[in-house]
């Protein structure tokens, strides 16, 4: 008997029925995709560590150095190390190489660097996560350039330094553990030892070195690298250690897992709430039925029942069906994981694990019907045979009286009162209106604010209209002194200010030290937004990023002193202010230039500068990377989409994906409702129109009502979008070192365009839904 009662409500309400069961099922097959992608991402960054064999500590440096010291030092901390590696890269500028038609890597904001593969470990592997073994005369390419430039195998490059030319036919793609995050600024191609050899003896690029370290299993790379700077080795530039690779490697698909989980936890309290309303349409039809049923004999457990079968039925034949969908969707989200770290070395796990999705949702689900349908209990055989479960216990007091409306025609008032007298239906909506919106927005949000100009705040730069970075060279003094008059010359140029990085000792929370890099340069020209005080303005002055000054760092506040060494001298110096830095582990700090430079440890110099009103950015651009060839000449906004590459990308996927479902949901959500609402006013549709209301003069009370719900969700929901938004954004930022992100919104976007396209989908499905709604036989519905 109970699964005839369950067919037939299946059959009668087969559009509810319908629009309930893709919400689980969307909920389902986004769950399943994130626990797909996480249980993918862990294995596959465990293979290609396992494969790849990662340095521990790296020290990059630029400048001669003896090997002998490195080896000496090697021995005496053999309780720490396990193995040492040099690995000599000949550095080039992107401008000397050349591929396809003409064109070159000029652009990129990478290092580019040849190397011979490792010996010991370090190892740069193919996309099968083996060796690369590189033939004579080919060449394998980072899979960043391979995106980044559109280029195939069997494409030709061609390097062109000096007096050094050569052809080389990409013979794969280079998955270099430590560099292939766009994040990290650096990039590795892999030669033949033979062409290696040639272009070392012709002395095309630059030399710099990786001083690298595998540690023992109890090795302490503390304790390493503070015996390093004891030993005075060479650290002409910066050491990162093994976690910041794996933070960087990770990070990209991380964060597209964990936005693709908050949109299913959201589509999840769509579902509960739309079960909610099925439930409420579902009993008004029903209430009689119910009466009957009590009046009988049949215990309140048998009832709850029936209704109880349905959604589990529902939700079996849901869950399975976007559990299997979910097996297409996941490789939307993760195709740069299968590209930069691993395609199936995973296995069956991310399969089994994804299955606890809708494992989970079909409990969630349950626990949350079985919640609602108490309702049942609450109402005797003679209350449900004589009255409507749903509608009020008690008379309402009428408010908005017709007399008093001075501004809207009759119809419209009508619907707006409604919304006011029937608040506790209406809510119903209204919360699913503000989720929706939160659900679209947020992701739009995010994408504007890694987009705009005014991300490179977060990453420790001034906003500017274009920098010019130049790579550690014998000659960078004097080509720093070059650009600078030239800039002082330039009238394009409105104003400039220059930066030089240095690596510093300081002193850290133990009383030991490490290396701390510190940027110098007037910050007053290009400010940043500092969480707490303000730029160093004189001698003895300095600032934080958020992530040197957390207790995870040197643990220091606005105000606190912080000692640091340079050329054997120690100097104390007074925070002034707290940054925001993603970039370089997030932990760097900026000083003005009274504080002078450490000319042994110099890593990188840059100018920011804006130009003139009137004067086109790209070709001062390209002017001056003409003449500065050796130079990396970007805009900040290009300097800032190339360093976050592949997370813009697959966040752009996302906002379209969620705006699709979102207004696809609204669409269902308001037709469920709709039906739910129209089926309690059947009696009181007839009334109206037995005195004369036309079906269009209804119809426009129901479109009136609902509009105006969708209007205030909408603006609740984009306002929850800006101010919980930012807050869930800047706690998952602030492991990077950006702990208070000021979300970007692009105004025709969030009050224009959003709200304009959910009222045209919505306007429709109120026509469509309403127009057969409120026609029909006036004596049957006065018999209701």
């Amino acid at each position: 008997m109970f699964l005839k009662m369950v067919r037939d409500d299946f059959r009668r309400n087969k559009i509810i029925t319908a629009a309930v069961f893709l919400f689980i099922m969307f909920a389902v097959m986004l769950a399943a995709s994130a626990v797909h992608n996480i249980a993918h991402l862990i294995p596959s960054m465990a293979d290609l560590q396992k494969r790849a064999v990662p340095a521990d500590i790296t020290q990059m440096h630029s400048g001669e150095f003896v090997q002998e010291d490195i080896d000496r030092f090697t021995e005496a901390q053999r309780e720490h190390i396990a193995m040492q590696e040099t690995m000599v890269l000949l550095t080039l500028d992107g401008s000397h190489i050349h591929f396809g038609d003409n064109q070159t890597m000029a652009g990129t904001v990478q290092d580019i660097s040849f190397v011979v593969q490792n010996e010991k470990f370090d190892f740069i592997l193919d996309l099968n996560n083996e060796k690369l073994d590189v033939m004579e005369g080919e060449v394998a390419v980072p899979i960043y350039f391979m995106q980044h430039y559109h280029l195939k195998i069997g494409d030709t490059i061609t390097v062109k330094s000096g007096e050094y030319a050569k052809d080389f036919v990409i013979s794969d793609y280079a998955r270099d553990y430590e560099m292939n995050a766009s994040l990290t600024s650096s990039k590795r191609f892999v030669l033949n030892q033979a062409d290696y050899d040639e272009m070392y003896t012709m002395q095309a690029g630059e030399r710099e070195y990786l001083i690298e370290f595998k540690l023992t299993e109890n090795g302490d790379s503390q304790a390493v690298q503070t015996a390093y700077i004891e030993a005075g080795l060479p650290a002409n530039g910066p050491t990162v250690e093994g976690e910041v690779f794996l933070l960087f490697n990770a990070l990209s698909d991380a964060a597209v897992a964990l936005v693709i989980i908050l949109i299913s936890m959201l589509m999840i309290v769509i579902a509960f709430l739309c079960i909610r309303l099925t439930f409420l349409a579902t009993m008004d039809e029903d209430v009689r039925e119910i009466g009957v049923m009590k009046a009988i004999g049949i215990s309140k457990r048998e009832i709850r029942k029936v209704y109880l079968t349905k959604y589990r039925i529902m939700s079996v034949i849901a869950g399975l069906t976007g559990y299997l969908l979910s097996f297409f969707v996941v490789h939307l989200f993760n195709r740069n994981m299968r590209l930069y770290l691993s395609s199936d070395s995973a296995g069956i796990l991310p399969y089994v694990l994804s299955f606890a999705a809708p494992i989970v949702i079909y409990f969630l689900i349950v626990m949350y019907c079985k919640s609602v349908l108490k309702r049942i209990d609450k109402v005797s055989a003679v209350e449900a045979l004589r009255s409507n479960m749903t509608a009020p216990g008690k008379k309402q007091k009428y408010r908005f009286p017709l007399l008093h409306n001075r501004f809207f025609s009759l119809n419209y008032y009508m619907g707006f009162r409604d919304v006011w007298r029937r608040f506790k239906i209406y809510r119903l909506l209204l919360l699913i209106y503000i989720v929706s919106t939160f659900m679209a927005i947020l992701p739009l949000h995010v994408y504007n604010t890694m987009n705009s100009p005014e991300f490179s705040t977060y990453m420790g730069i001034g906003k500017s209209d274009m920098r010019i970075d130049l790579r550690m060279t014998d000659t960078i003094t004097a080509d720093f002194t070059r650009l600078h008059e030239e800039l002082v010359n330039d009238s394009d140029i409105e104003k400039h200010a220059a930066y030089i990085t240095s690596a510093y000792q300081v002193k850290n929370t133990e009383g030991s030290w490490d290396y701390i890099y510190i940027e110098i340069g007037d910050f007053s020209l290009f400010p940043l937004n500092y969480l707490e005080g303000r730029a160093p303005q004189g001698e003895g002055e300095i600032t934080l990023s958020y992530a040197n000054a957390s207790a995870s760092g040197l643990n220091k506040k606005v105000g606190d002193e912080v000692v640091i060494k340079a050329g054997g001298k120690e100097k104390t110096l007074t925070v002034t202010g707290i940054y925001q830095d993603i970039t370089n582990g997030g932990k760097t700090a900026k000083a003005h230039t009274d504080l002078g430079i450490n000319n042994d440890a110099v890593l990188w110099m840059h100018v920011s500068m804006n130009v003139a009103a009137g004067v086109n950015i790209q070709e001062k651009m390209n002017n001056y990377q003409t003449t500065y060839g050796f130079a990396k000449v970007t805009d900040v906004r290009d300097y800032t989409q190339q360093t976050l590459g592949n997370i813009i990308d697959q966040m752009g996927v996302i906002v379209i994906g969620g705006m699709i479902i979102t207004v696809l949901m609204i669409v269902l959500i308001t037709a469920l409702f709709l039906r739910m609402l129209v089926s309690k006013d059947m009696s009181q549709m007839a009334i109206m129109r037995s005195i004369g209301l036309t079906s269009k003069q209804i119809r426009h009370q129901y479109m009136a009502a609902t509009l105006m719900v969708l209007v205030l969700g909408t603006l609740f929901g984009a306002l929850a979008s800006n101010y919980i938004g930012e807050f869930l954004v800047s706690l998952a930022m602030s492991f990077m070192g950006a702990a208070k992100i000021e979300l970007v919104q692009v105004v025709w976007q969030t009050w224009l365009l959003w709200p304009l396209l959910l009222m045209v989908a919505v306007a429709i499905t109120l026509y469509v839904s309403c127009k057969p709604a409120v026609k029909g036989d006036l004596s049957a519905r006065l018999k209701v």
